[in-house]
Protein backbone atom coordinates (compact mmCIF):
# COMPACT_ATOMS: atom_id res chain seq x y z
CA UNK A 1 0.00 0.00 0.00
CA UNK A 2 2.79 2.39 1.20
CA UNK A 3 4.64 1.57 -2.32
CA UNK A 4 1.26 2.29 -3.86
CA UNK A 5 1.08 5.59 -2.67
CA UNK A 6 5.16 6.38 -2.83
CA UNK A 7 4.92 6.04 -6.48
CA UNK A 8 1.71 8.29 -7.54
CA UNK A 9 3.20 11.19 -5.62
CA UNK A 10 6.62 10.24 -7.37
CA UNK A 11 4.84 10.47 -10.58
CA UNK A 12 2.80 13.36 -9.70
CA UNK A 13 5.95 15.56 -9.30
CA UNK A 14 7.57 13.92 -12.31
CA UNK A 15 4.39 15.68 -14.53
CA UNK A 16 5.05 19.12 -12.08
CA UNK A 17 8.60 19.00 -12.98
CA UNK A 18 8.35 18.32 -16.89
CA UNK A 19 5.88 20.89 -17.29
CA UNK A 20 2.83 18.97 -17.49
CA UNK A 21 1.09 20.41 -14.57
CA UNK A 22 2.54 24.27 -14.75
CA UNK A 23 0.66 26.76 -15.79
CA UNK A 24 0.71 28.36 -19.03
CA UNK A 25 3.50 30.97 -19.91
CA UNK A 26 3.16 33.29 -22.53
CA UNK A 27 6.32 33.23 -24.34
CA UNK A 28 6.23 36.64 -26.01
CA UNK A 29 6.63 37.97 -22.28
CA UNK A 30 9.49 37.72 -19.99
CA UNK A 31 8.49 37.20 -16.82
CA UNK A 32 11.14 37.99 -15.27
CA UNK A 33 11.75 41.19 -15.92
CA UNK A 34 8.02 41.52 -14.59
CA UNK A 35 8.95 41.95 -10.90
CA UNK A 36 9.66 39.54 -7.86
CA UNK A 37 5.53 38.75 -7.67
CA UNK A 38 4.91 37.99 -11.26
CA UNK A 39 4.69 34.68 -12.15
CA UNK A 40 2.59 33.07 -15.13
CA UNK A 41 -0.71 32.96 -13.11
CA UNK A 42 -1.00 35.90 -12.19
CA UNK A 43 -0.01 37.88 -15.61
CA UNK A 44 -2.36 35.37 -17.18
CA UNK A 45 -5.06 37.24 -14.89
CA UNK A 46 -3.20 40.49 -15.46
CA UNK A 47 -4.01 39.94 -19.11
CA UNK A 48 -7.80 39.15 -18.61
CA UNK A 49 -8.67 42.23 -16.52
CA UNK A 50 -6.91 44.46 -18.44
CA UNK A 51 -8.73 43.35 -21.66
CA UNK A 52 -11.83 43.72 -19.94
CA UNK A 53 -10.89 47.01 -18.68
CA UNK A 54 -9.58 48.82 -21.84
CA UNK A 55 -12.47 46.85 -24.05
CA UNK A 56 -9.14 45.68 -25.88
CA UNK A 57 -9.26 42.51 -27.66
CA UNK A 58 -5.98 42.83 -29.32
CA UNK A 59 -2.64 41.91 -27.18
CA UNK A 60 -1.56 44.22 -24.68
CA UNK A 61 1.49 45.52 -24.66
CA UNK A 62 2.77 45.01 -20.55
CA UNK A 63 5.28 47.07 -19.02
CA UNK A 64 6.86 46.65 -15.06
CA UNK A 65 6.81 50.13 -13.33
CA UNK A 66 8.31 48.97 -10.02
CA UNK A 67 6.85 48.26 -6.91
CA UNK A 68 4.02 45.52 -8.20
CA UNK A 69 2.75 47.94 -10.36
CA UNK A 70 2.16 47.33 -13.93
CA UNK A 71 1.11 49.39 -17.34
CA UNK A 72 -1.51 47.76 -19.61
CA UNK A 73 -0.99 49.18 -23.28
CA UNK A 74 -3.02 48.46 -26.15
CA UNK A 75 -5.88 49.60 -28.92
CA UNK A 76 -4.66 53.09 -28.05
CA UNK A 77 -5.25 53.27 -24.44
CA UNK A 78 -3.54 52.13 -21.50
CA UNK A 79 -4.29 51.55 -17.58
CA UNK A 80 -2.00 51.09 -14.59
CA UNK A 81 -3.14 47.83 -12.34
CA UNK A 82 -1.00 47.16 -8.54
CA UNK A 83 -0.60 43.75 -7.55
CA UNK A 84 -0.58 43.71 -3.91
CA UNK A 85 -0.05 40.29 -1.72
CA UNK A 86 -0.66 39.82 1.92
CA UNK A 87 0.06 36.22 3.04
CA UNK A 88 0.35 34.18 -0.29
CA UNK A 89 -2.63 35.58 -1.08
CA UNK A 90 -2.28 37.93 -3.98
CA UNK A 91 -5.44 40.28 -5.91
CA UNK A 92 -4.95 42.83 -9.03
CA UNK A 93 -6.30 46.31 -7.68
CA UNK A 94 -7.67 48.15 -10.64
CA UNK A 95 -6.77 51.26 -12.20
CA UNK A 96 -8.20 53.98 -10.28
CA UNK A 97 -8.18 56.42 -13.35
CA UNK A 98 -11.71 53.63 -14.80
CA UNK A 99 -13.67 55.17 -11.90
CA UNK A 100 -12.13 58.72 -11.90
CA UNK A 101 -13.16 58.71 -15.67
CA UNK A 102 -16.96 58.62 -14.89
CA UNK A 103 -17.06 61.23 -11.41
CA UNK A 104 -14.51 63.75 -13.04
CA UNK A 105 -16.27 63.25 -16.86
CA UNK A 106 -12.43 63.63 -17.89
CA UNK A 107 -10.98 60.98 -20.35
CA UNK A 108 -8.58 58.51 -18.80
CA UNK A 109 -5.72 59.84 -21.00
CA UNK A 110 -5.92 63.40 -19.20
CA UNK A 111 -5.73 62.10 -15.63
CA UNK A 112 -2.67 62.05 -13.44
CA UNK A 113 -2.26 60.14 -10.20
CA UNK A 114 -0.86 61.15 -6.43
CA UNK A 115 -0.60 58.10 -4.16
CA UNK A 116 -1.72 60.31 -1.19
CA UNK A 117 -1.35 56.86 1.57
CA UNK A 118 -1.10 53.18 0.93
CA UNK A 119 -4.85 53.11 0.32
CA UNK A 120 -6.01 56.55 -0.65
CA UNK A 121 -5.12 58.24 -4.65
CA UNK A 122 -5.36 61.39 -5.21
CA UNK A 123 -6.65 62.48 -8.99
CA UNK A 124 -7.17 65.55 -11.04
CA UNK A 125 -8.13 66.35 -14.91
CA UNK A 126 -9.94 68.34 -16.45
CA UNK A 127 -10.30 71.36 -13.99
CA UNK A 128 -11.09 69.00 -11.37
CA UNK A 129 -9.49 66.60 -8.44
CA UNK A 130 -10.82 63.65 -6.13
CA UNK A 131 -9.39 61.59 -3.97
CA UNK A 132 -10.35 57.68 -4.17
CA UNK A 133 -10.16 55.02 -1.22
CA UNK A 134 -9.19 51.36 -1.89
CA UNK A 135 -12.05 49.10 0.00
CA UNK A 136 -12.25 45.53 -0.31
CA UNK A 137 -10.34 42.18 0.70
CA UNK A 138 -7.13 40.62 -0.97
CA UNK A 139 -9.14 38.90 -3.10
CA UNK A 140 -11.19 41.67 -4.60
CA UNK A 141 -10.41 45.58 -3.65
CA UNK A 142 -12.45 48.29 -5.64
CA UNK A 143 -11.71 52.26 -5.61
CA UNK A 144 -14.73 54.71 -4.11
CA UNK A 145 -14.86 58.17 -3.94
CA UNK A 146 -13.56 59.76 -0.79
CA UNK A 147 -14.12 63.26 -1.26
CA UNK A 148 -16.37 65.74 -2.44
CA UNK A 149 -15.40 66.27 -6.61
CA UNK A 150 -14.49 69.92 -7.00
CA UNK A 151 -12.51 72.73 -8.91
CA UNK A 152 -8.75 72.37 -8.97
CA UNK A 153 -7.47 75.71 -7.60
CA UNK A 154 -4.76 75.75 -10.84
CA UNK A 155 -7.48 75.56 -13.19
CA UNK A 156 -9.82 78.04 -11.43
CA UNK A 157 -6.81 80.52 -10.68
CA UNK A 158 -6.14 80.92 -14.75
CA UNK A 159 -7.61 83.59 -16.08
CA UNK A 160 -10.16 83.23 -19.34
CA UNK A 161 -9.91 85.35 -22.45
CA UNK A 162 -12.70 86.78 -23.87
Amino acid sequence: MNLLRLSMMGLGVAFLVSGCGGSRINSKVDLSRMGPSMNAKRYANLEKIAATDLKCAEELTPDYLGENQYQMSGCGTEGIYELRCRMGQCSWVPDVRARAEFDLGCARAQLKTARLDPVTVGVTGCGKRASYRALGSVYGLTWTLNSAVTEDAEAAATPTLE
